[in-house]
């Protein structure tokens, strides 16, 4: 869905059309529910990480009125890192703009996402630290699936409704990060062990999407 639409023929390339957005946002919302639902429900043992504890957890099943006090919770979180992140973003816009930066525009995204999944971060490094593996992947794949499957149809939404044309394609450089990524985390996860070197790896490409932000 990022760099499907450098290849479409109905509008300019990176843009989708009105009803290829609306496709795309879709597909999106199905995907995240099924990974939500096959985490939850269907394949749950396989986001557990022994049996033991996942049948504990069973017996123990938070009451109604705790779920409700925590999804309450959630998006008071949510309205307050929204609103935090509009002040620091409107900062560093006019530090940058200070400093003459041309590339203000990713900079400014790159501070933005940085302090929105902050928490799942540190979670989930949190969790590596403490050898809880699964944990550690169930954090990031959950937030990996949140900001795709939930980012696009919203933002999506936003262009339909206020006409505004929306660039979803990624540069070529960024298309290449994407797909070593991918083809990397194939290797990692796919053979069912891993190990510091892919880890590593894995940081180098990292830091090379960082590098190319700032030096692109």
């Amino acid at each position: 869905m990022l760099i499907l639409p450098n290849y479409t023929l109905a509008t300019s390339p990176g843009a989708f059309s009105a009803s290829q957005l609306a496709f795309v946002s879709v597909l999106s919302v199905l995907l995240y529910g099924s990974f939500v639902f096959a985490q939850m429900v269907r394949q749950r043992g396989d986001f557990i990480e022994d049996l033991t504890s996942g049948a504990e957890h069973e017996e123990h099943v938070p009451e109604g009125g705790k779920v409700t006090a925590n999804v309450l919770l959630l998006f008071v979180g949510l309205a307050g890192i929204v609103l935090l992140t509009e002040q620091v973003a409107g900062s560093i816009e006019d530090g940058l703009a200070a400093l003459q930066i041309t590339q203000a525009d990713a900079i400014v995204g790159f501070f933005v996402a940085s302090l929105v999944l902050m928490p799942e971060a540190l979670s989930a490094v949190r969790a590596a630290l403490n050898n809880e593996l699964q944990r550690g992947l169930n954090v990031a794949l959950g937030s990996a699936c949140a900001t795709i499957g939930l980012t696009i149809p919203a933002i999506g939404a936003a262009s339909l409704l206020t006409g505004r044309s929306l660039t979803l394609g990624l540069g070529p450089g960024d298309t290449v990060l994407l797909i070593l990524a991918l083809a990397i985390s194939i290797v990692s996860f796919g053979t069912g062990r891993t190990t510091m070197l892919t880890g590593l790896v894995h940081l180098v490409v990292f830091v090379a999407y960082l590098f190319l932000i700032f030096v692109p």
